[in-house]
């Protein structure tokens, strides 16, 4: 598992430098003067439309309500949001106030001091979990607040598993595999998983279920050893007919639907599936349990989406209330009843409101799953996950074992990773 996150941190943020910045990013930033007086309006960069995050819309009534301050949302497509702001803060532009996206820019996006620290005292940043906090924090300031989350949980057909005699789900990757023989019946397969277009998430996943993780304190990428067994996992899963025909890699989409409509028995899904599968399914036919065990644990994958401030922006005052509202404990919670996108705040899953809005056996996977998720900052991500990507279909399709495929792919990281001067 990661270990140490917030040491590694400020090593590879410190140790990247101007070189890396500029090669990674363009530029390096200048943050704000630190003067701005509170604004009554902030521009807030959503990733899409809010026809598709009614949370969040709904938190911004509210915020807007309370405060007088207003907020122009501009919709980015979720494709071109990073490109967008990469390009803003190149020109160290002031268009855009605040940002929600997902932890794994948080590197590139801080080395190049293009985010301002967030004003969160610790009773704010203590309601979420240790894990959590370590990914949001670069040198003991918060550059991020964790607003919701959509991690790994592991369903399946109760009702099809009962015909097949089986009184609980698989439990470990074992029982996976032997089970997932016995579910895997006509057009029906035992098991697939959804992270759609996402591939490395799904193979992290995997990893930390392995007792792995990308990289040591120094940068290193060290994932060899466990993302073999991960990636030798699925190749058993392939070959016993357990997971759909033609699945090529660990990215493939239409997963979610293809449950809904009955074709798999059990799924390593992300959220809020679970939610889906409860209002279109009947009574008592959806179950939920924890990811199957692994040679190092049950961790799931940890995608979380979160605020974050532009240095460049000229109200930072009015951006910090936003960021401060918007993850407060009952904003997380309202945007987990309004959408169903799990909560970040472990003590919400005791929320009454809450328990009268979903099952309690699923409560207690979903808040088992934030409290164990796994994720990990790291520089170039794109360039590294492009690496990671490109090994591990190879290996998937079977053009490579997974050993070499990723030792492949640990050596060009390894190489990137010393031309940018971090290792």
């Amino acid at each position: 598992m990661q270990k140490n996150g917030n040491r590694t941190r400020r090593r590879f943020i410190k140790g990247a430098g101007v070189a890396g910045s500029v090669a990674l990013a363009g530029c390096g930033g200048l943050t704000g003067s630190g003067s701005e007086s509170t604004s009554d309006k902030i521009v807030f960069y959503n990733s899409g439309s809010l026809e598709f995050d009614p949370g969040t819309a709904e938190n911004i009534d509210r915020f807007e309500q309370e405060t007088g301050i207003t907020v122009e949302v501009n919709e980015v497509p979720w494709s071109n949001l990073k490109t967008s702001l990469t390009t803003i803060w190149r020109n160290q532009d002031s268009q855009v106030d605040v940002f929600n996206g997902p932890t794994w820019w948080l590197a590139d996006f801080v080395s190049s001091e293009w985010l301002e620290p967030i004003d969160l005292d610790s009773d704010h940043m203590n309601k979420f979990p240790d894990p959590l906090v370590d990914l949001v924090q670069f040198d003991d300031q918060t550059y991020m607040a964790p607003e919701f989350g959509k991690w790994g949980t592991y369903l399946y057909d109760q009702q099809y598993l009962e015909q097949q005699g089986f009184d609980s789900p698989p439990g470990t990757w074992d029982e996976v595999l032997s089970q997932g023989e016995q579910l895997s019946q006509g057009e029906k397969s035992g098991f697939a998983f959804t992270w759609a277009d996402k591939s490395v998430f799904s193979f992290k996943q995997f990893l930390y279920q392995a007792g792995g993780q990308l990289f040591n304190d120094n940068n290193e990428p060290v994932f060899r050893e466990e993302g073999v067994q991960a990636l030798e996992f699925f190749s058993d899963l392939r070959e016993r007919g357990i997971i759909p025909d033609g699945i090529s890699s660990l990215g493939e989409g239409g997963i979610g639907d293809n449950f809904v409509a009955g074709q798999y028995a059990t799924v390593e899904s992300w959220t809020p599936l679970g939610s889906r599968a409860i209002e279109e399914w009947e009574e008592g036919r959806v179950g939920s349990a924890r990811p199957p065990e692994g040679p190092g644990g049950r961790a799931t994958f940890q995608d979380t989406n979160g605020i974050s401030i532009s240095a460049f922006s000229e109200r930072k005052d009015a951006a910090q209330q936003f960021a401060r509202f918007m993850t407060t404990r009952q904003s997380c919670k309202n945007n987990m009843l309004v959408e169903g996108n799990p909560c970040v705040v472990p003590d919400v899953y005791d929320d009454q409101e809450i328990k009268d809005e979903y099952p309690s056996w699923l409560l207690e996977d979903m808040r088992f799953n934030l409290e164990n998720a796994q994720s990990e900052t790291y520089m170039a991500q794109p360039q590294v996950d492009d690496f990671l990507n490109e090994q591990i279909t190879t290996a998937l399709l079977g053009n490579k074992d997974p050993e070499t495929a990723l030792s492949d792919a640990q050596s060009n990281i390894e190489n990137l990773y010393q031309d940018i001067g971090l290792i």
